[in-house]
């Protein structure tokens, strides 16, 4: 009897430490896929959203437009193909995002993402130049600011992950407006070559943008245009602007934007500086560029071309105000219309780069400038420091 009991004994402790191990392994596991999904959701108690969407049993589906410059071309069963090459001329059409509403700020790995379903491109359509501009004119009629939400991103990214990257910037920036996807071929090899290469063909890619921006304005008449580029999205951004800027109607004292936010811009410094006056102040109200002191991958690109990035500053303290110098003169430039704002407090994203993607306090202070006709935002996470000749910039802190 002692025996049996023993042996009872042995089997459910045998049994608890199965469960324990199991128990440990499936949280291991969890804990390493490191998905942005926020845990004990209920969809009973779903938050309300701004941005417009459709439902797709569990999921979210929105709406997002696209036009790109890259070779798109047809396979034999009608699916499209999306080569990492310069097309030519710009295509044009619409894409679902199906997201799941679970989606939570945090560390972004589009492949990754895809790969889980938290989101998808759901459907791509395409659509003749005229079918655009009808779509997309009816779609910022019927929205609320009668605005536009153009969205940029820089190399690496094929179509479909810019895709899955833009529809999950647009849904947790939760902004209610139509939202346009300029996709370029930034998606080459990584390493030196690759990169080198994705920077001629975000050079190249600048004028398509630009007449798709003039097409835009002229034709559909938003009567807010909001643009956010990042990365070397940003150099495709400058290039636009000069693209413009040749053609009399936008190089007028009349601005046709209403915000451009740049972050982590992979834009030379001087390069930038010289642009700006005649530039992209004839073209818009309001600048915001966000720059860190430890971006890691501007640091590498900065290497590569031999040449100090925008998006990367060392913002030092009011006593130490001669080695700010390089970037206050980019603001002293239109201190009324220019804001300058130090992310290093929050930067902990990958490659201290990807936090407008990343960080919860990025996308509230992105919010709140889009909706704001000047550059005074009341953002109780930010603090500004103050310099002679009128420049200052603001510092963005995190949230706790």
């Amino acid at each position: 009897m002692r025996f049996i009991k023993r042996l009872k004994r042995k089997n459910i402790n045998v049994s608890l430490r199965n469960i324990a191990v199991l128990t440990c392994i499936f949280f291991f596991l969890s804990g390493c896929s490191s998905l942005p999904i926020q845990k004990n959701y209920s969809r009973a108690n779903d938050p309300y959203r701004r941005i417009p969407s459709k439902r797709e049993g569990p999921y979210r589906v929105i709406s997002i437009f696209y036009a790109s410059d890259r070779l798109i071309t047809e396979k034999k069963d009608g699916s499209l193909s999306f080569p990492p090459e310069l097309g030519e001329g710009i295509k044009y059409g619409m894409l679902g995002v199906r997201v799941d509403p679970r989606l939570k700020i945090g560390t972004v790995s589009p492949a990754l993402i895809k790969k889980s379903g938290i989101i998808d491109v759901n459907k791509i359509q395409p659509l003749t130049n005229d079918a655009f501009i009808k779509e997309l004119s009816e779609a910022v009629k019927n929205s609320p600011h009668k605005s536009l939400l153009v969205i940029l991103f820089g190399y690496k990214d094929s179509f479909q992950l810019t895709a899955v990257k833009a529809g999950y910037f647009t849904y947790l920036l939760d902004v209610n407006t139509p939202v346009l996807m300029f996709d370029w071929p930034g998606d080459q090899r990584v390493g030196i070559l690759g990169y080198e290469k994705a920077r001629r063909l975000a050079e190249k890619s600048g004028p398509y943008l630009g007449e798709v921006l003039k097409q835009v304005i002229g034709e559909v008449k938003p009567e807010k245009i909001w643009i956010h580029s990042s990365s070397i999205g940003c150099q495709v951004a400058c290039d636009a602007f000069e693209h413009m800027h040749k053609d009399a109607d936008f190089s007028d004292a009349e601005t046709e934007i209403q915000h451009v936010i740049m972050a982590a811009p992979d834009v030379g410094d001087d390069e930038f500086n010289a642009r700006f006056k005649n530039e992209i102040s004839a073209l818009t109200k309001n600048l915001t560029t966000y720059v860190s002191s430890n971006d890691e991958a501007l640091l590498l690109s900065s290497i590569i071309d031999n040449e100090k990035k925008l998006g990367r500053q060392k913002l030092k303290k009011h006593q130490q105000l001669e080695e700010t110098k390089d970037i206050l003169y980019l603001k002293s430039l239109s201190p009324d219309r220019i804001a300058l704002v130090d992310v290093t407090p929050i930067n902990t994203a990958s490659f201290r780069h990807g936090y407008y993607l990343e960080s919860p306090e990025y996308f509230d202070d992105v919010y709140m400038r889009i909706f704001r006709d000047d550059l005074h935002v009341d953002n109780r996470r930010l603090y500004l420091i103050e310099f002679e000749n009128g420049t200052d910039h603001w510092i963005l802190r995190r949230g706790d």
